[in-house]
């Protein structure tokens, strides 16, 4: 009888602590609901995302616009936010209610890409387009543009020919559509047609990319364009009031082998075979180990096997090398509204795992242009390439061509 009123006593502490500790977190939080709507419709928005600053609790507008958060005390300020539309800050303190209405993104609306001899905004694009601004790749820690590229466009694949300091890259838009034929896009820089052009130019010299990837925008530039279109937007010059703006970029970064294969020994790699030979392949067909020993030796000379010297850690020796690279950029632009400049100067330096494996690659770029009228505009853009790559094979590459030597 004592143990039964024991235990009942038992359950009634639990349940009142158990009731105090939920009081006592329900007193913690409090309910804030609210009203999101559009500034140029002034209709509810529907899947609006509003979460508490630099917390993870969040939640969602439903069909009326309408939300419902558990806010803790200490929370300070709501952002709301929603594609298409800039995102606000609402502070909350001793609020419950809460009315939001969002404005039109206009500057992401009025972005363009230039199609052929024309210039589309984003919106009114019915082609399928992929774009990559100046912000993805500056970054990135790599040599090469293409490389950049990498997981950063939909639909297109990133495949490097070698594992060499300097290797070309090669692009596929939507798979590759020919066997025996190049799969490459076309490469338009600046409305000018250039082969290969990502290994060519620096991601700091890159304004933007935009990749066509359907019939609808490649017709205008005909068979060539059959495997894509590359459209590449150098940087140019700024409305600086005249003054003029220098800025350097650089980054340095070490490549090694991240993981090594294990290898037998000459004693256990002779006897492997040995025991492949006669047992694996065909045990009735004693042709297979008389080839064998013929090449190799008998079972009984395999011990002798055991007092060869063994190359210790030869994966360190070929591959193991701390490969160190670096790329240092300078650039000076500047301009009126009528007139801009700009000026670019990169050195990258690449080490390979492979000893004695190097790439060397100098780049200097400027662009002019200059506003005469309304109607006429004028500019040039040059470009100069020297690199030099060193390993199994030599190439020496100077001038403002891409060639490749071997």
């Amino acid at each position: 009888m004592i143990r039964t009123y024991k235990k009942k006593l038992a359950t009634l502490f639990l349940f009142l602590l158990f009731n105090c500790l939920f009081v006592s977190l329900q007193a913690q939080n409090r309910q804030v609901t609210g009203m999101v709507t559009a500034s140029d419709t002034k209709k509810p928005l529907d899947r609006a995302t509003i979460a508490i600053k630099g917390s993870k609790v969040s939640t969602f507008t439903n069909a009326i616009g309408a939300f419902t958060l558990s806010v803790p005390a200490d929370a300070a300020v709501l952002v709301i936010s929603h594609t298409g539309y800039s995102n606000i800050e609402i502070p909350i303190a001793g609020k419950s209610t809460i009315s939001a209405e969002l404005l039109l993104d206009v500057k992401g609306l009025e972005d363009v890409v230039v199609i052929g001899y024309a210039a589309v905004k984003r919106p009114d694009l019915t082609s399928a387009v992929s774009s990559v601004g100046a912000k993805d790749l500056k970054d990135i820690p790599l040599n090469s543009a293409a490389a950049a590229l990498a997981g950063k466009l939909a639909g297109v694949q990133v495949v490097t020919s070698e594992g060499a300091p300097g290797a070309d890259v090669d692009i596929y838009i939507r798979g590759r559509n020919s066997i025996t034929q190049s799969g490459s896009p076309l490469y338009v820089v600046d409305g000018v047609q250039v082969d290969n052009a990502l290994n060519v130019l620096s991601p700091q010299d890159i304004q933007s990319i935009d990749v066509l990837k359907d019939a609808a925008s490649t017709a205008i530039y005909g068979a060539r364009g059959s495997n894509g279109v590359v459209i590449i937007t150098t940087k140019g010059g700024k409305n600086t009031g005249g003054k003029t703006t220098v800025s350097y970029n650089s980054f340095f970064g070490i490549t090694k082998l991240t993981k090594e294969l294990d290898f037998m020994d000459p004693y256990n790699f002779v006897l492997y075979g040995y025991e492949r030979a006669k047992f694996t392949e065909n045990p009735a067909d004693t042709a297979v180990v008389a080839q064998y020993i013929k090449r190799m030796n008998n079972f009984d000379s395999i011990q002798t096997y055991k007092n060869y010297p063994r190359t210790e850690d030869w994966q360190k020796r070929i591959l193991g090398r701390n490969a160190f690279q670096s790329t240092h950029n300078l650039s000076v632009n500047g301009g009126t509204a009528a007139t801009q400049y700009n000026l670019s100067l990169t050195l990258n330096k690449q080490e390979g795992l492979i000893s004695n494996s190097d790439l060397n690659r100098k780049l200097a770029s400027f662009r002019f242009d200059h506003r005469i009228n309304d109607r006429l505009k004028i500019g040039f853009n040059t470009r100069f390439n020297q690199q030099k790559i060193t390993g199994a094979g030599t190439s020496d590459v100077g001038g403002a061509g891409s060639n490749r030597l071997r």
